[in-house]
């Protein structure tokens, strides 16, 4: 029978030779780019290749060049297309690519297709100033010596090109965007200064002095609303929202503290039996400070407090496009600082503002996962095209996030997080769960104290490329896959280490379900009291490789866990899986972990020992480039927060 099959394998090959090849050869269709400010996302369509084994590389260079530049491979997606980024690029400038399959059956290389990198809309306005001032009247002519009472009246006023200037003070509102701007002529909303707060707390609660003393350090006081979820005592002791009057009562999550709404009552239990009759109450009135379905606005130096009384909650809740918001500071919300939303959300540039929320990491984990308090600091759950850079986060439940978007390959797509610092966050740094994750990119992130730093649970097409981060002093690890994720990610020169061991220890891969698809190169990966990973229960699938990382362990014989096995050697790993073929294992080198800075000394076993990767591995010195995010004697990193931020904290 065996026999019988081949011949007609053969005879069939030789009566339709023209047909296999065609189903087998590899034709190029269209090529569109997609521009950030410093990358372009690329996605292919292609025919053929039905045996599936050709591959594909970006080329690219600048407008005017001859030479083209090897770029990334390509991450063949669903629906017959390639799709990857050429990364390192500058604002503001033309570029040129082209792709090229490689294909033994017959290759192709597509048109050369021309974009241009993203610039920043105008900085100064080129019409007329709006004044708002808390001594203002609306009736006003909004001149600055006759200025406007609120921001929401001077926002039905402005025209494409002007700016509203809003002196210091307190502004009890909640505003709704409704004119836009242009690519020319966005309309500026600027803070006059240090002290522009937009409040979202009731300012009839804030000095009350009737609150009812119902014993055990509850009080209480009338209240109409049936649903909260931010109450603060003195702006930043945040309450946590209990369930029922009967746990804050009996201290059902151990907090000491928190708050509740029951029977027509707030009841409330400040940390110490406080009596809040002696303290500023702020109680959320209104859910979101700033309601963006408008594009093309600038909004700068406002200190945003104190919103989210329901679902959707935020400081910055943006439906727009180009919008760009920066030098904010964001703090204390019942939801997230800046939600990005919808497919109309696109092309939004978030950057070096402040999101400042730290009581919630410092609560059990338990208390708050699937709760009001479970929230991202800056999410992005809109289109394609936004990007999150230059921002500090500082507490919260999750830091950043690209999510919720597995009905559509465009949601959180062709994004770009960079240069961001997250820390204290109860659990990730960054969650990208549950999203297509096609050309989803971080580079150069550093995420300091958080129970894990990036989730990837899962990526459903990718690629995630996750670049040059560093992640230090985690309490669990460094990367969480799960669910079954299959979209593939591209994981290199990374720094993952803790100090930290607990009670378990910490590592920087400990999958908490089934993940495959992901590509290690060039990273620094280091255990404390467990392996550099720590594959406990064998939750790795197929399509997982390492190669030219460093590994190293401290407080265990384990080097790495791996399928439920343990290796104590990088030759003991290497000889059972084939992994790290060109990596190494030792002592990094830190120049001072103990201070944060990880940049490498002399004589680090990962100094001139990575992999040059095509499209991915940035300049370098020496014969070789460095494993991990940072290059031996170029300095370490920007840890200083934005000037104008660190002005209105």
């Amino acid at each position: 029978m065996t026999k019988r099959l081949g011949v007609l394998l053969f005879l069939l090959a030789a009566v339709f030779p023209a047909q296999a090849l065609a189903q087998n050869a590899s034709t190029a269709g269209s090529l569109e780019l997609y521009p950030t400010f410093e990358a372009i996302g690329l996605r292919l369509v292609y025919t053929g290749d039905a045996n599936a084994n050709a591959t594909a590389h970006v080329e690219w260079r600048p407008a005017g060049d001859t030479n083209w530049q090897t770029g990334v491979t390509l991450t063949r997606i669903t629906n017959s297309r390639w799709a990857g980024s050429i990364l390192w690029l500058t604002p503001g400038t033309n570029y040129e690519a082209r792709v090229v399959i490689a294909d033994a059956d017959g290759g192709a290389t597509s048109a050369t297709v021309a974009t241009t990198t993203r610039s920043l809309l105008p900085a100064t306005p080129s019409g007329r100033i709006w004044w708002v001032a808390t001594n203002g009247s609306d009736s006003n002519a909004g001149t600055t010596t006759a200025p406007l009472l609120t921001i929401a009246n001077a926002m039905t006023k402005v025209q494409p090109g002007d700016e509203i200037r809003v002196r210091p003070g307190i502004y009890y509102e909640t505003l709704t965007t409704s004119k836009n701007g242009t690519a020319t002529l966005p309309i500026h909303l600027t803070a006059d200064g240090p002290g522009v707060i937009l409040e979202g707390a009731d300012p009839g609660l804030l000095h009350r002095t009737d609150w009812r003393d119902d014993g055990g350090g509850v009080f209480s006081i009338a209240y109409t609303p049936t649903a909260n979820r931010l109450v603060c005592a003195d702006s930043l002791m945040r309450l946590y929202k209990e369930t029922s009057l009967a746990n804050l009562q009996s201290n059902a999550h151990g907090l000491g503290q928190g708050f509740v709404i029951e029977g027509g009552r707030l009841y409330v239990k400040l940390e110490g039996s406080l009596n809040p009759n002696s303290h500023t109450m702020y109680v959320a009135r209104y859910n979101v400070g700033m309601t963006m379905g408008s594009s093309y606005w600038h909004v700068s130096g406002f200190q945003v407090r104190h919103f989210g009384t329901g679902s959707g909650g935020s400081g910055f809740q943006i439906y727009g496009a180009n919008n760009w918001i920066a030098d904010n500071f964001i703090s204390t919300l019942g939801g997230r600082h800046v939600f990005i939303r919808l497919t109309t959300g696109a092309n939004n540039l978030i950057e070096h503002n402040y999101a400042f929320d730290p009581r919630i990491g410092t609560w059990p984990w338990s208390a708050t996962k699937a709760h009001d308090e479970e929230n991202p600091s800056i999410s992005n759950r809109g289109a394609r095209g936004n990007v999150i850079r230059y921002n500090v986060v500082d507490g919260g439940f999750d830091g950043l996030d690209a999510n919720d978007g597995q009905s559509s390959e465009d949601t959180a797509a062709d994004a770009d997080y960079y240069g961001n610092t997250v820390s204290g966050c109860g659990d990730d740094g960054i969650e990208t769960d549950t999203v297509s994750g096609l050309n989803l990119r971080f580079w150069g992130n550093r995420f300091v104290g958080n129970y894990s730093c990036i989730s990837l649970g899962p990526i459903i097409q990718g690629p995630e490329y996750i670049l040059y981060n560093t992640f230090v002093d985690y309490t669990r690890n460094g990367f969480k896959f799960a669910l079954t994720s299959t979209g593939a990610g591209i994981i290199a020169h990374n720094t993952i280490t803790s100090k930290i061991s607990g009670s378990t220890g910490t590592t920087p891969i400990w999958p908490t379900g089934a993940w495959s698809n992901c590509t290690f190169r060039n990273n620094i990966l280091v255990g404390n009291a467990l392996g550099a990973s720590n594959d406990d229960t064998g939750e790795s699938g197929s399509g997982i490789t390492f190669d030219g990382d460093l590994l190293y362990s401290t407080g265990t014989t384990t080097l790495f866990r791996w399928k439920n096995n343990n290796y104590s050697t990088i030759a003991a790993l290497r000889s059972a899986t084939g992994y790290e073929t060109l990596g190494k294992s030792g002592d990094p080198l830190f120049a001072s972990s103990s201070t944060g800075d990880f940049t490498l000394q002399a004589g680090s076993p990962a100094i001139d020992a990575a992999i040059v990767i095509p499209g991915i591995t940035r300049s370098y010195s020496g014969a070789a480039p460095d494993i991990g995010a940072n290059e031996y004697g170029a300095g370490g990193p920007d840890t200083i927060p934005p000037g104008k931020v660190t002005d209105l904290h």
